[in-house]
């Protein structure tokens, strides 16, 4: 009988670790997206600094490198309004982390491409 109990109680705690790992990651993913959003923003008033400085000029390169950081942002936020509704469904962050997994590798290579665009061309 003390067998059974301390089976039980096992059982009982890898799954409570189970939901807390499940929520840590959940609230990763989501924050991991929001700094995306957040730099792509940030590289975005940069470069509008730059322009009304006068540093580097308006042109063709600039509104690329600005289109590709707001895709990056729209991304990121379509990646977040995945999570919650995934959530509001019932599905656990293990299911949708194949997708999660494409909008970050998404979301960060415009970041990345819009940055190197930038600097290559504009500088």
């Amino acid at each position: 009988m003390e067998a059974v109990k301390e089976e039980n109680i096992e059982v009982d705690s890898v799954n409570e670790n189970k939901e807390k790992n499940q929520t840590l990651t959940t609230e990763l993913h989501f924050e991991l997206l929001k700094q995306y959003a957040w730099l792509s923003s940030a590289v975005i008033g940069a470069i509008i600094v730059l322009v009304q400085l006068k540093a580097v000029e308006m042109g063709n390169n600039i509104y690329i490198t600005l289109g590709l950081l707001g895709l990056s942002i729209f991304v990121s936020i379509v990646g977040q309004d995945h999570i919650v509704d995934s959530l509001l469904k019932g599905k656990d962050i293990y299911r949708i982390s194949k997708i999660l997994k494409l909008i970050r590798a998404v979301s960060m290579g415009c970041l990345g491409v819009a940055a190197g665009y930038f600097t290559a061309t504009a500088l």
